[in-house]
This record gives C-alpha cells, sequence and structure tokens, in this order.
C-alpha cells in the first residue's frame, strides 16, 4: 500500500465527500443487514444502513425483501423508527407500496395525476436480499446509482433459505461471495436462535472498529484484564486463513482447520474445540468461544453512521452444535448453569467491546495525523488484508 493509498483510505474518515463515495461503493456489497429474529412475524420491518443512506428490510409472509427508505412521491421517509410493523405506507401523503415495491395505493390518484397507481408506475429503489441462516444481507444493483431513476427498479426477495443470484446482473451470489464461510456460517447461525442483544453509539468511523477486530496484538494492552496480559493470542498457537475478501483468526488452530471446519459445519457434525472469529467483509463478525463447559457464538455488525459514528450491534447466543455424549446429571448441572450464562456474556462482551470502542473513539480524535502508511507486525497482517480488499471493491464500483 502506498503513501498516497494509505492517506485516501483515512481521508474518508475525516472528509464528509470521501466518506459518501465510499460508503456509495461499498453499498453494491453483500453487507449483513440484520437477522430474521428482527423480523419474526408477517409486515414486520427493520431500518438498516446501506451505501450511506437508510434502508428497510421487511417480511411479507415466508419472504423477506428491502428497499430504500424514501418515498418515490416526494421523498419522504417510509420508515421513522428503527423497527415496527405494518403496511408501506408513507407518514406524509399514506403512500402505500405492495411486496414488490410498487405504489398500489395513492389518495386522489385520477383526481391529482389524472392516471391510476399502475399506470403511474412509482416504485421504491430496491435492495437485493440475499439469507445464510438467520443472517439478512443486502446490497444494491451495481447497474443502480444514487440518482438513478426509482421507477426503473425491480423488487428483489429471498425465502432465506437459499442465497439466488442476482437477477439484475451477472455477479456474485451470496453464496460465492462468503466461499467456505457459507457453510460454517449457515451452522453458526441457524434459524430457530433466540440471541441477546447489545447495542453501542461509538463516536468514531467504522473502519477504525473494523480494523480493531482484524488485529490480532492488541489484547495484551488493551484487555489486561479481561483477556489477561499472558497473551490469549499468542502468534505460535494461530491460525489466520484469508478467503476472498474476508479472514479469520483460529486460536490453536492448524493450517488445513479452516476448510476442515466447512466440511464439518456442511456435514452438521462440527465441535467446537478452540476459539474461533471469521471477518467477513465490509463490516461484520461472527465469532465463537467458550464460557464455563458452554460453547457461545457472537455476531457483530458494524453500521455506519457518520464519518466519525458507527452503530455497533452485537447479538449473542448458546452455540446451536450437537453436544458430546455426557452423563444425565451432567447434563442436568450444565443447564442449569446455563440458565444464568446469558447475563453474564452480556455483562464481558460489553466490557470487552467497550474497551476497544474507547481506543477507537481516540483515533479517531487523532483521524488528522493519519497520513502515513502503518507500521503493521506480523500479528497485524489481516488489517493489511482487510485495505487490500477496500480498495479493490472501490476500484470495481468505479468500473461499473
Amino acid at each position: 500500500m502506498g503513501q498516497q493509498q494509505c492517506s485516501d483510505w483515512a481521508r474518508s474518515i475525516r472528509d464528509p465527500e470521501a466518506f459518501a463515495s465510499e460508503q456509495a461503493a461499498l453499498g453494491q456489497v453483500w453487507t449483513l443487514l440484520g437477522l430474521t429474529t428482527d423480523i419474526p412475524n408477517d409486515n414486520d420491518w427493520i431500518r438498516c444502513s446501506l451505501g450511506g443512506g437508510s434502508v428497510f428490510v421487511q417480511r411479507f409472509g415466508n419472504t423477506i425483501k428491502g428497499f430504500e427508505n424514501v418515498c418515490r412521491h416526494r421523498f419522504h421517509p417510509i420508515r421513522t423508527a428503527a423497527k415496527g410493523s405494518g403496511l408501506v405506507r408513507c407518514a406524509f401523503h399514506h403512500w402505500v407500496y405492495n411486496q414488490e415495491g410498487e405504489a398500489v395505493g395513492i389518495p386522489q390518484c385520477k383526481k391529482l395525476f389524472g392516471t391510476s397507481p399502475k399506470e403511474l408506475g412509482a416504485r421504491l429503489r430496491n435492495v437485493e436480499i440475499a439469507c445464510c441462516g438467520l443472517l439478512i444481507f443486502g446490497r444494491f444493483p451495481r447497474q443502480a446509482t444514487k440518482t438513478e431513476d426509482a421507477t426503473s427498479g425491480e423488487g428483489s426477495s429471498s425465502r432465506c433459505t437459499t442465497a439466488a443470484p442476482s437477477d439484475t446482473h451477472q455477479d456474485q451470489s451470496l453464496e460465492e461471495f462468503l466461499g467456505d464461510a457459507w457453510p460454517i456460517l449457515r451452522a453458526m447461525c441457524r434459524e430457530g436462535i433466540r440471541p441477546g442483544f447489545i447495542t453501542s453509539d461509538v463516536n468514531a468511523n467504522w473502519k477504525l472498529l473494523y480494523d480493531i477486530t482484524v488485529d490480532d496484538y492488541h489484547a495484551f494492552a488493551v484487555h489486561p484484564t479481561s483477556l489477561g496480559r499472558d497473551g490469549c493470542l499468542d502468534p505460535e498457537k494461530a491460525y489466520c486463513p484469508r478467503f476472498g475478501p474476508h479472514s479469520g483468526f483460529f486460536f490453536d488452530g492448524q493450517s488445513g482447520d479452516f476448510s476442515a471446519m466447512a466440511q464439518d459445519c456442511q456435514a452438521n457434525s462440527y465441535q467446537p474445540g478452540a476459539y474461533r472469529a471469521l471477518n467477513i467483509f465490509p463490516s461484520f463478525l461472527v465469532f465463537h468461544y467458550q464460557v464455563l463447559h458452554t460453547w457461545y457464538v457472537s455476531i457483530t455488525q458494524l453500521s455506519p453512521a457518520a464519518l466519525n459514528r458507527t452503530i455497533a450491534k452485537t447479538w449473542y447466543y448458546q452455540a446451536p452444535f450437537k453436544r458430546p455424549g455426557t452423563s444425565w446429571l451432567n447434563l442436568l448441572f450444565q443447564r442449569f448453569i446455563e440458565l444464568w450464562l446469558p447475563f453474564f456474556v452480556g455483562v464481558f462482551l460489553r466490557r470487552i467491546t467497550n474497551e476497544d470502542y474507547l481506543i477507537c473513539e481516540a483515533m479517531q480524535d487523532a483521524a488528522g495525523s493519519m497520513m502515513k502508511e502503518p507500521i503493521l507486525g506480523l500479528e497485524e497482517q489481516r488489517i493489511a488484508w482487510f485495505r487490500e480488499a477496500y480498495w479493490d471493491a472501490l476500484a470495481r464500483s468505479n468500473q461499473e
């Protein structure tokens, strides 16, 4: 990475125009928007961030669809809360849209516009949706731009059991984008889970938060009491696979662990034995870890709200892997302990993440000094990989 690239990488941390351009490009990349547990019932919806703007994801029966959160009429946001349930109806003039994003209910349409809603042809700009287990991913079609006429878009959906390729262009499906992480994520994030949830409003750029999740060097300094000064992330015991724009951290892993884990997850025979973390580009992290004798999974989504503000959401739950055989007495004792674990896991996660977020907020204050290439050691190679994936995504967007 050259001097100019490093300077440009930090530019979107302090320059609103550069941040907007970056987000528009990354809006074309499969991005985690939420979990199916967020919208369990018909007409449930959540508001999300994608491409630097607001979108919403809504359940229609067994189908999940996504749209830009802007009414086609006078550009009022359709969803003004974080989540809810109900028709796709704009509060400004009560325009109602169907699950294809078509305006089907327009008060006094014939009188005011001289035509029927169908002939008017007003549509919401769609978001392509695909799911992997309970994870909902979305992206804007690559041909679409922020200034595209929304009437030219088609609705997009997924039943969240498969990840279909885009209907609008030749590009990677979600499964192709995730690669070997696809069966792992499906196994770790199965439907039917009821996760705990924590959220943080962090006064720092999203890239600083992502950087610290792929920084395997900082634990002894930033988490000395929560993780220990002995360095639980000993590089001699770690294996860091790189797959596409993504990376992983396997503690006590071997060089073949990643493909073996994917195969075991595909066969529904995987049993956790050590800490595993997968960082999925551009802004998503999932990992499993042991708490007493119980394995947990955490999912973290970094949602850019502004160049100096990120909404960090974390879901956590007991790992949905089959348990090895054990006596009924030990199983009964373990079940009793597990009743209390979610509370302590939530407290621990808040502590760890808050320690990281304080570092990121301090770095945000120093954004104006980020004019040189960082000095990266062996335990920071995944930071370099992330930056390479970042530049590749922006370059691909510019070529479209």
